[in-house]
C-alpha cells in the first residue's frame, strides 16, 4: 500500500482543520496509480462534509498530487510515496434564514414547563440570522430530548427535527455572491408533564422511615429526575445503609404520577473505619471509627472514635436520635476524655455533652448546633502551678459552608460563630465567656487563584489563671500563623533560670490572626503560590503581631491538593527568625 502525505492549504482555523484530518483519515490509501483517481474523489467528498459541518457549504477545494517516485532510499517491494495538497477556498459561511418550530407549548400547562425548556426554545429561535453550526445544531435538539425526560415529559413526541440547507441562494438583492442559506423546522410535543407518585420499596426492610425523612419531594409536585438522584445520594449520606437507590418507573405511571421505587441495604451491626495521615502540626495521626447504625428500628444510633497523635490524644462515644430529617436534623449525646501535650500545655479533660444540631436547607442556609456542655479539666500551663477547673457551658454553633469542586475546591467560602459561656452559680467554678469566629475564601479569577482566612476570639472571665489551657488562645500552625509550630504563639512571660531567659507560654485572652495567598499554575497539576499570615494570642487584642511569610507549591494529586510551604516566622517572643517547612493534604476548605 503506498505511504500518503497530505498537505493542507486554506485554512487558519485549527478547530475545522482538526475535523478536516480526521474525516480524511478514514480514506484508505491507494494501492497504486490505478485506484489514485477514486482515491480523490474520496478524500474531496470527506473534505466537503469537513467543512460543511463548521458551515462552508459553498467551498471550493483543489486537490493535487505533488509528486509520485519511488523513493530510492525505500528497500525493494515497497510501495512509493505519495504527497497530496488539498487548497481550500471556503467562501462565506451558510447562515440559517428562518427557524420554523411546531409545538404544543401553547396548549399546556405553563406553569408546569420548567425555566431550562424555555430558555432552549429561545436558544433555538435565536439562530435565526446567525451562520450554521452543526455542532451547537445537534447539542441542542438532543438537549430538548433530554430535558424533556429530566422533567417528567415521558410522552414527548420528536415528529421532525430537519436542518434545511438551500445551495447558492442569495440572501438580499445587495448580495452579489450568492451563498447557502438553511431552515431549522422542529415539529414537537411535549404533552403532559408527570408527577412524583408513591413510594415502592422493592424489599421489604427497616428503614423506610429514615429514607421518607430525607425525600426531597413529595407526592404531586412537578416529575424532576435531579431530586431522584438527590432522593440516592441523600439516603446513602445517612450512614443507614450499605446502598440505597431510588429510580422512576415511568411505565407504571398512572394518571401522570410515576411510583418511585427504592432498594434500600441496611448497613450491618458494627462497622469500623480506619484512617491514617501526617502533617507537620501533629506529626503522624491514626483514627479508629465505630458505628452501630441500628441500634433500634428508629434509626438511633451509637459510635465511638479513637484518635492518636503525639499532641492529642482522644476516645469519644457518641449517641444519636435522628429528628425530622436524620442527614442534618438531629439530637446527640456524648462522653468523652481528651489529653493534651503540646509545647507547654499539659491537659486531662473528661467531658459529657448534649447538642441538638438543626442542618442547613440550602446552600445560603446555615447550620444552627445548640448545645450544653459539662468539661472537668486538670491542666498544667507553662511553670505555673496544676489546676482543676469545671465549667458547665451551654453555647451556640452558627456555620455555613458554600463550595464547588469537592476533591478540588475552584470556589468557595465558611463561615463559623461559637458562643459559650459560664456562671459560678450554675455549676461552674468561675465566670466564663467566650466567643469565637472564623472565616474563609476561595476565588479563583482565570488563572489566579486567591485564599484569604481570618480568625478572631475573646474570652471574660474572674479568674484567667483558672480558665483550662484547652479554652485559651493560641496560635501558629499550619492552619494559623506559618512559620511557627502548633499553638507556639501565644502572651508570654520570660524567666531567668541558670543564667538563660526561658519564654513561658501563657495562653491568650484574645484571639486575631489573617492570612492572604496567592497562587498561579506553572505547569499541569502543578501551582506556585505566596502567602502572608499575622496575628497573635494576646491579653490585649492585636498586640505584638507575629508574621510568617514564605513560598509553597500546590500538587493536584489523585488523591486531593497536596500543598508544601516554606516560611519564615518572626515575632517579639523569639530573637530569631524561623524557619519552617508545613505540609497539608485536602481540600483546603
Amino acid at each position: 500500500m503506498a505511504q500518503t502525505n497530505i498537505t493542507i492549504n486554506g485554512i487558519d482555523d485549527s478547530a475545522l482543520e482538526n475535523n478536516i484530518r480526521l474525516l480524511l483519515a478514514e480514506v484508505e490509501p491507494p494501492v497504486g496509480k490505478i485506484n489514485q483517481e477514486k482515491y480523490i474523489q474520496s478524500l474531496t467528498k470527506e473534505a466537503q462534509k469537513a467543512v460543511q459541518g463548521f458551515g462552508y457549504y459553498d467551498a471550493n477545494i483543489a486537490i493535487s498530487e505533488l509528486t509520485f517516485a519511488p523513493n530510492s532510499a525505500q528497500p525493494s517491494g515497497r510501495s512509493p510515496n505519495i504527497s497530496y495538497q488539498i487548497t481550500f477556498d471556503l467562501g462565506s459561511q451558510a447562515k440559517i434564514n428562518r427557524v420554523v418550530l411546531v409545538n404544543d407549548l401553547q396548549q399546556i400547562n405553563q406553569q408546569a414547563i420548567p425555566k431550562s425548556i424555555h430558555e432552549l426554545i429561545a436558544q433555538v429561535r435565536q439562530l435565526e440570522g446567525q451562520r450554521i453550526d452543526h455542532g451547537r445544531y445537534e447539542s441542542l435538539k438532543n438537549r430538548l430530548k433530554t430535558l424533556s425526560l429530566i422533567h417528567g415529559y415521558f410522552d414527548f413526541n420528536f415528529v421532525l427535527h430537519k436542518l434545511i440547507v438551500q445551495p447558492n441562494s442569495k440572501n438580499d438583492l445587495s448580495d452579489a455572491t450568492p451563498t447557502s442559506t438553511a431552515t431549522v423546522h422542529w415539529i414537537f410535543y411535549l404533552g403532559s408533564r408527570y408527577k412524583f407518585g408513591d413510594l415502592t420499596y422493592l424489599r421489604e426492610t427497616r428503614g423506610q422511615e429514615i429514607a421518607r425523612n430525607v425525600m426531597p419531594f413529595k407526592k404531586g409536585e412537578y416529575f424532576d429526575q435531579s431530586k431522584v438522584g438527590d432522593f440516592s445520594i441523600d439516603m446513602q449520606a445517612t450512614g443507614y445503609f450499605s446502598s440505597a437507590i431510588a429510580r422512576a418507573n415511568a411505565q407504571e405511571a398512572v394518571n401522570y404520577e410515576v411510583p418511585i421505587e427504592v432498594i434500600l441495604d441496611p448497613k450491618p451491626k458494627d462497622t469500623f473505619e480506619y484512617g491514617v495521615g501526617v502533617s507537620t502540626d501533629t506529626g503522624p495521626r491514626f483514627t479508629v471509627d465505630w458505628s452501630r447504625p441500628w441500634v433500634n428500628l428508629d434509626g438511633h444510633s451509637l459510635g465511638a472514635r479513637l484518635y492518636l497523635s503525639n499532641p492529642r490524644k482522644s476516645l469519644q462515644l457518641n449517641y444519636r436520635v435522628p429528628k425530622a430529617n436524620p442527614l442534618n436534623d438531629f439530637m446527640s449525646y456524648q462522653i468523652g476524655f481528651r489529653q493534651t501535650d503540646e509545647n507547654q500545655t499539659v491537659s486531662d479533660t473528661f467531658s459529657l455533652a448534649a447538642q441538638r444540631q438543626w442542618g442547613a436547607t440550602d446552600e445560603e442556609d446555615w447550620t444552627r448546633i445548640g448545645f450544653i456542655k459539662y468539661e472537668q479539666e486538670s491542666f498544667t500551663q507553662g511553670s505555673a502551678e496544676p489546676e482543676t477547673t469545671r465549667l458547665l457551658l451551654p453555647g451556640f454553633t452558627y456555620t455555613r459552608t458554600r463550595k464547588q469542586g469537592d476533591i478540588f475546591v475552584s470556589w468557595g467560602d465558611l463561615q463559623q460563630v461559637t458562643v459559650e459561656g459560664g456562671n459560678r452559680s450554675l455549676m461552674s467554678d468561675i465566670d466564663f465567656f467566650k466567643v469565637t469566629a472564623r472565616t474563609k475564601w476561595i476565588r479563583e479569577l482565570g488563572k489566579h487563584r486567591f485564599i484569604l482566612r481570618a480568625d478572631a476570639g475573646a474570652i471574660a472571665t474572674n479568674d484567667f489563671s483558672q480558665v483550662p489551657s484547652t479554652q485559651r488562645f493560641f496560635a501558629g500552625g499550619d492552619q494559623s500563623i506559618r512559620g511557627f509550630g502548633l499553638n507556639e504563639i501565644s502572651d508570654f512571660e520570660t524567666t531567668q533560670v541558670d543564667d538563660e531567659v526561658e519564654t513561658e507560654l501563657l495562653g491568650g485572652k484574645y484571639l486575631a490572626v489573617a492570612s492572604v495567598e496567592y497562587a498561579y499554575p506553572v505547569a499541569e497539576d502543578w501551582r506556585m503560590a505566596a502567602f502572608l499570615d499575622v496575628g497573635n494570642a494576646s491579653d490585649k487584642p492585636f498586640e505584638n503581631p507575629a508574621f510568617g511569610y514564605g513560598l509553597g507549591v500546590h500538587w493536584l494529586s489523585p488523591i486531593g491538593t497536596v500543598r508544601v510551604y516554606l516560611a519564615r516566622g518572626e515575632s517579639e517572643q523569639e530573637e530569631k527568625p524561623k524557619y519552617r517547612i508545613h505540609l497539608v493534604i485536602g481540600p483546603g476548605l
